[in-house]
Protein backbone atom coordinates (compact mmCIF):
# COMPACT_ATOMS: atom_id res chain seq x y z
CA UNK A 1 0.00 0.00 0.00
CA UNK A 2 1.19 3.47 -0.83
CA UNK A 3 2.70 5.57 1.96
CA UNK A 4 2.13 9.31 2.13
CA UNK A 5 4.69 11.85 3.26
CA UNK A 6 3.63 14.14 6.10
CA UNK A 7 3.60 17.11 3.73
CA UNK A 8 0.96 15.46 1.53
CA UNK A 9 -1.22 14.71 4.57
CA UNK A 10 -0.82 18.27 5.89
CA UNK A 11 -1.69 19.75 2.48
CA UNK A 12 -4.73 17.49 2.22
CA UNK A 13 -5.99 18.60 5.63
CA UNK A 14 -5.47 22.28 4.81
CA UNK A 15 -7.48 21.93 1.62
CA UNK A 16 -10.29 20.09 3.39
CA UNK A 17 -10.46 22.82 6.06
CA UNK A 18 -10.81 25.43 3.31
CA UNK A 19 -13.52 23.45 1.50
CA UNK A 20 -11.19 22.73 -1.42
CA UNK A 21 -10.82 19.49 -3.35
CA UNK A 22 -7.95 17.44 -1.89
CA UNK A 23 -7.66 14.96 -4.75
CA UNK A 24 -4.94 16.90 -6.56
CA UNK A 25 -2.61 16.18 -3.64
CA UNK A 26 -3.25 12.45 -3.95
CA UNK A 27 -2.81 12.46 -7.73
CA UNK A 28 0.49 14.32 -7.42
CA UNK A 29 1.72 11.80 -4.83
CA UNK A 30 0.68 8.91 -7.08
CA UNK A 31 2.55 10.36 -10.04
CA UNK A 32 5.66 11.09 -7.97
CA UNK A 33 5.85 7.52 -6.68
CA UNK A 34 5.16 6.08 -10.13
CA UNK A 35 7.88 8.15 -11.78
CA UNK A 36 10.37 7.07 -9.12
CA UNK A 37 9.48 3.45 -9.84
CA UNK A 38 9.68 3.92 -13.62
CA UNK A 39 13.17 5.44 -13.51
CA UNK A 40 14.46 2.70 -11.20
CA UNK A 41 12.82 0.04 -13.39
CA UNK A 42 14.45 1.42 -16.53
CA UNK A 43 17.86 1.41 -14.85
CA UNK A 44 17.37 -2.22 -13.84
CA UNK A 45 16.35 -3.10 -17.40
CA UNK A 46 19.54 -1.61 -18.80
CA UNK A 47 21.66 -3.58 -16.33
CA UNK A 48 19.77 -6.81 -16.98
CA UNK A 49 19.86 -6.44 -20.73
CA UNK A 50 23.60 -5.79 -20.77
CA UNK A 51 24.32 -8.75 -18.48
CA UNK A 52 22.35 -11.15 -20.68
CA UNK A 53 23.34 -12.82 -23.92
CA UNK A 54 19.90 -14.37 -24.36
CA UNK A 55 17.87 -13.33 -27.37
CA UNK A 56 14.51 -14.60 -26.06
CA UNK A 57 12.49 -13.19 -23.19
CA UNK A 58 14.21 -15.53 -20.75
CA UNK A 59 16.53 -12.72 -19.66
CA UNK A 60 13.54 -10.75 -18.40
CA UNK A 61 12.03 -13.76 -16.65
CA UNK A 62 15.32 -14.71 -14.99
CA UNK A 63 16.23 -11.21 -13.88
CA UNK A 64 12.86 -9.75 -12.94
CA UNK A 65 10.55 -12.67 -12.08
CA UNK A 66 12.92 -15.18 -10.46
CA UNK A 67 15.48 -12.83 -8.97
CA UNK A 68 15.97 -13.25 -5.20
CA UNK A 69 16.98 -9.61 -5.06
CA UNK A 70 13.36 -8.55 -5.58
CA UNK A 71 10.41 -9.15 -3.31
CA UNK A 72 7.59 -11.44 -4.42
CA UNK A 73 5.38 -8.36 -4.76
CA UNK A 74 7.94 -6.77 -7.11
CA UNK A 75 8.18 -9.96 -9.17
CA UNK A 76 4.41 -10.02 -9.51
CA UNK A 77 4.40 -6.42 -10.80
CA UNK A 78 7.16 -7.19 -13.30
CA UNK A 79 5.04 -10.11 -14.51
CA UNK A 80 1.99 -7.89 -14.93
CA UNK A 81 0.19 -9.01 -11.77
CA UNK A 82 -0.71 -7.21 -8.55
CA UNK A 83 0.04 -9.09 -5.32
CA UNK A 84 -3.31 -8.00 -3.92
CA UNK A 85 -5.08 -9.50 -6.93
CA UNK A 86 -3.22 -12.77 -6.44
CA UNK A 87 -4.25 -12.79 -2.79
CA UNK A 88 -7.90 -12.19 -3.70
CA UNK A 89 -7.87 -15.03 -6.23
CA UNK A 90 -5.86 -17.64 -4.35
CA UNK A 91 -6.57 -16.63 -0.77
CA UNK A 92 -2.90 -16.34 0.13
CA UNK A 93 0.05 -14.02 -0.38
CA UNK A 94 2.77 -16.57 0.33
CA UNK A 95 5.97 -16.07 -1.61
CA UNK A 96 5.68 -19.48 -3.25
CA UNK A 97 2.18 -18.85 -4.57
CA UNK A 98 2.96 -15.31 -5.72
CA UNK A 99 6.04 -16.44 -7.65
CA UNK A 100 4.19 -19.40 -9.19
CA UNK A 101 1.42 -17.12 -10.40
CA UNK A 102 3.91 -14.51 -11.59
CA UNK A 103 5.79 -17.09 -13.65
CA UNK A 104 2.59 -18.50 -15.11
CA UNK A 105 1.30 -15.05 -16.01
CA UNK A 106 4.61 -14.07 -17.56
CA UNK A 107 4.58 -17.22 -19.72
CA UNK A 108 1.04 -16.41 -20.83
CA UNK A 109 1.94 -12.81 -21.67
CA UNK A 110 5.05 -13.94 -23.54
CA UNK A 111 2.97 -16.22 -25.73
CA UNK A 112 0.43 -13.46 -26.25
CA UNK A 113 2.94 -10.85 -27.37
CA UNK A 114 4.71 -13.32 -29.64
CA UNK A 115 1.40 -14.05 -31.36
CA UNK A 116 0.71 -10.35 -31.61
CA UNK A 117 4.13 -9.74 -33.07
CA UNK A 118 3.50 -12.34 -35.80
CA UNK A 119 0.04 -10.97 -36.58
CA UNK A 120 1.26 -7.39 -36.88
CA UNK A 121 4.80 -7.89 -38.13
CA UNK A 122 4.23 -5.77 -41.23
CA UNK A 123 1.89 -3.26 -39.65
CA UNK A 124 3.41 -1.82 -36.51
CA UNK A 125 6.72 -1.68 -34.74
CA UNK A 126 7.35 -0.69 -31.13
CA UNK A 127 10.68 -0.36 -29.43
CA UNK A 128 11.88 1.28 -26.25
CA UNK A 129 15.30 2.87 -26.36
CA UNK A 130 17.02 3.43 -23.03
CA UNK A 131 20.11 5.47 -22.26
CA UNK A 132 21.77 5.30 -18.86
CA UNK A 133 24.97 7.33 -18.56
CA UNK A 134 26.94 6.14 -21.60
CA UNK A 135 25.03 2.87 -21.92
CA UNK A 136 22.40 2.31 -24.58
CA UNK A 137 19.98 -0.57 -25.08
CA UNK A 138 16.94 -1.11 -27.27
CA UNK A 139 13.99 -3.38 -26.51
CA UNK A 140 12.10 -5.12 -29.27
CA UNK A 141 8.31 -5.27 -29.66
CA UNK A 142 7.75 -8.18 -27.23
CA UNK A 143 10.10 -6.78 -24.61
CA UNK A 144 8.61 -3.31 -24.92
CA UNK A 145 5.05 -4.59 -24.49
CA UNK A 146 6.00 -6.52 -21.36
CA UNK A 147 7.67 -3.44 -19.89
CA UNK A 148 4.67 -1.26 -20.74
CA UNK A 149 2.36 -3.81 -19.13
CA UNK A 150 4.51 -3.89 -15.97
CA UNK A 151 4.42 -0.10 -15.77
CA UNK A 152 0.63 -0.07 -16.21
CA UNK A 153 0.26 -2.70 -13.48
CA UNK A 154 2.44 -0.70 -11.10
CA UNK A 155 0.52 2.52 -11.77
CA UNK A 156 -2.77 0.75 -11.04
CA UNK A 157 -1.36 -0.73 -7.83
CA UNK A 158 -0.08 2.64 -6.63
CA UNK A 159 -3.37 4.32 -7.50
CA UNK A 160 -5.45 1.71 -5.72
CA UNK A 161 -3.29 1.80 -2.63
CA UNK A 162 -3.32 5.59 -2.54
CA UNK A 163 -7.07 6.08 -2.66
CA UNK A 164 -7.71 3.32 -0.14
CA UNK A 165 -5.17 4.65 2.36
CA UNK A 166 -5.43 8.45 2.15
CA UNK A 167 -8.60 8.49 4.24
CA UNK A 168 -7.02 6.42 7.00
CA UNK A 169 -3.96 8.66 7.04
CA UNK A 170 -6.00 11.86 7.26
CA UNK A 171 -8.94 10.96 9.52
CA UNK A 172 -7.34 11.35 12.96
CA UNK A 173 -5.09 14.37 12.23
CA UNK A 174 -8.03 16.12 10.54
CA UNK A 175 -10.26 15.89 13.62
CA UNK A 176 -7.32 16.78 15.86
CA UNK A 177 -6.69 19.90 13.77
CA UNK A 178 -10.38 20.88 13.94
CA UNK A 179 -10.33 20.41 17.71
CA UNK A 180 -7.14 22.45 18.12
CA UNK A 181 -8.51 25.30 16.01
CA UNK A 182 -11.69 25.24 18.10
CA UNK A 183 -9.89 25.10 21.42
CA UNK A 184 -11.18 21.72 22.56
CA UNK A 185 -9.25 20.75 25.73
CA UNK A 186 -6.98 17.75 25.19
CA UNK A 187 -8.72 15.75 27.90
CA UNK A 188 -11.88 15.77 25.76
CA UNK A 189 -10.09 14.30 22.71
CA UNK A 190 -9.02 10.73 22.04
CA UNK A 191 -7.44 9.66 18.73
CA UNK A 192 -6.45 6.18 19.87
CA UNK A 193 -7.96 3.01 18.42
CA UNK A 194 -11.34 2.53 20.00
CA UNK A 195 -13.75 -0.41 19.89
CA UNK A 196 -17.42 -0.22 20.71
CA UNK A 197 -17.58 -3.39 22.78
CA UNK A 198 -14.47 -5.13 24.04
CA UNK A 199 -16.51 -8.27 24.79
CA UNK A 200 -17.13 -8.84 21.10
CA UNK A 201 -14.80 -11.20 19.25
CA UNK A 202 -14.12 -8.56 16.62
CA UNK A 203 -13.20 -4.87 16.61
CA UNK A 204 -15.16 -1.96 15.23
CA UNK A 205 -12.55 0.74 14.97
CA UNK A 206 -13.80 4.29 15.19
CA UNK A 207 -11.95 7.18 13.60
CA UNK A 208 -12.04 9.46 16.62
CA UNK A 209 -13.60 9.87 20.05
CA UNK A 210 -14.65 13.04 21.82
CA UNK A 211 -16.13 13.51 25.29
CA UNK A 212 -18.97 15.78 26.35
CA UNK A 213 -19.06 17.75 29.59
CA UNK A 214 -20.42 14.70 31.43
CA UNK A 215 -17.52 12.54 30.11
CA UNK A 216 -19.79 10.54 27.81
CA UNK A 217 -17.89 9.45 24.73
CA UNK A 218 -18.91 10.59 21.27
CA UNK A 219 -17.99 8.48 18.26
CA UNK A 220 -16.76 10.51 15.30
CA UNK A 221 -16.55 9.07 11.78
CA UNK A 222 -14.63 10.63 8.89
CA UNK A 223 -15.15 9.53 5.28
CA UNK A 224 -13.32 11.06 2.33
CA UNK A 225 -15.62 9.41 -0.21
CA UNK A 226 -17.54 10.67 -3.19
CA UNK A 227 -21.21 11.54 -3.26
CA UNK A 228 -23.54 8.56 -3.13
CA UNK A 229 -21.14 6.19 -1.40
CA UNK A 230 -23.47 3.85 0.53
CA UNK A 231 -20.94 3.30 3.33
CA UNK A 232 -21.91 6.61 4.91
CA UNK A 233 -25.54 5.56 5.21
CA UNK A 234 -24.73 2.39 7.12
CA UNK A 235 -22.02 3.58 9.48
CA UNK A 236 -24.37 5.48 11.80
CA UNK A 237 -26.07 2.18 12.63
CA UNK A 238 -23.01 -0.07 12.63
CA UNK A 239 -20.87 2.14 14.83
CA UNK A 240 -23.21 4.32 16.90
CA UNK A 241 -21.85 7.41 15.17
CA UNK A 242 -22.64 10.72 16.91
CA UNK A 243 -20.75 13.06 14.56
CA UNK A 244 -20.07 12.49 10.86
CA UNK A 245 -17.48 14.39 8.81
CA UNK A 246 -17.25 13.81 5.06
CA UNK A 247 -15.72 15.32 1.98
CA UNK A 248 -18.98 14.97 0.03
CA UNK A 249 -22.47 13.80 0.97
CA UNK A 250 -25.55 13.04 -1.09
CA UNK A 251 -28.88 14.60 -0.19
CA UNK A 252 -30.05 11.15 0.87
CA UNK A 253 -27.12 10.92 3.29
CA UNK A 254 -27.97 14.32 4.75
CA UNK A 255 -31.63 13.43 5.15
CA UNK A 256 -30.68 10.27 6.98
CA UNK A 257 -28.40 12.10 9.41
CA UNK A 258 -31.08 14.74 10.01
CA UNK A 259 -33.73 12.11 10.69
CA UNK A 260 -31.41 10.49 13.25
CA UNK A 261 -30.50 13.85 14.81
CA UNK A 262 -26.82 13.31 14.02
CA UNK A 263 -24.76 16.42 13.22
CA UNK A 264 -22.67 16.18 10.05
CA UNK A 265 -20.14 18.32 8.22
CA UNK A 266 -19.73 18.30 4.45
CA UNK A 267 -16.34 19.81 3.71
CA UNK A 268 -16.16 20.20 -0.06
CA UNK A 269 -17.12 23.71 -1.27
CA UNK A 270 -17.77 24.65 2.35
CA UNK A 271 -16.10 27.87 3.49
CA UNK A 272 -17.49 27.44 7.00
CA UNK A 273 -16.01 24.07 7.96
CA UNK A 274 -14.64 25.29 11.29
CA UNK A 275 -17.86 27.16 12.13
CA UNK A 276 -19.92 24.05 11.34
CA UNK A 277 -17.63 21.97 13.52
CA UNK A 278 -18.15 24.34 16.46
CA UNK A 279 -21.92 24.16 15.98
CA UNK A 280 -21.67 20.38 16.17
CA UNK A 281 -19.57 20.65 19.34
CA UNK A 282 -22.21 22.86 20.94
CA UNK A 283 -24.97 20.45 20.01
CA UNK A 284 -23.00 17.52 21.41
CA UNK A 285 -21.98 19.51 24.53
CA UNK A 286 -18.27 19.12 23.88
CA UNK A 287 -16.29 21.94 25.57
CA UNK A 288 -14.34 24.36 23.37
CA UNK A 289 -12.96 27.83 24.00
CA UNK A 290 -12.34 29.62 20.70
CA UNK A 291 -15.56 31.28 19.57
CA UNK A 292 -14.16 33.54 16.85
Amino acid sequence: MMTFQKQVIDNTIEKLLKGQDYREEVVNAINAEFFDFAISFFKEIVRAKLDSEEISLEWYKRYFINNEGFTAADSAIFAGMNKKTITNIYGTASKEVVLDVANANFDYLSTLVEELKQDSSDEIGISIKLNYKDIYVELNLAESLLVINALATKKAAIRGGAWSSIGKKVEKPLVTKLCMLSGVPKEYMDSSIFTRNMELDYDREVDYKLFDIDRNYIRVEVKLMGRGNPESADVIYARDTRLFIADTLSQQNKNQFDSNNIPYIEMKNNKNVLSDFKKALRKLKVPYTKCN
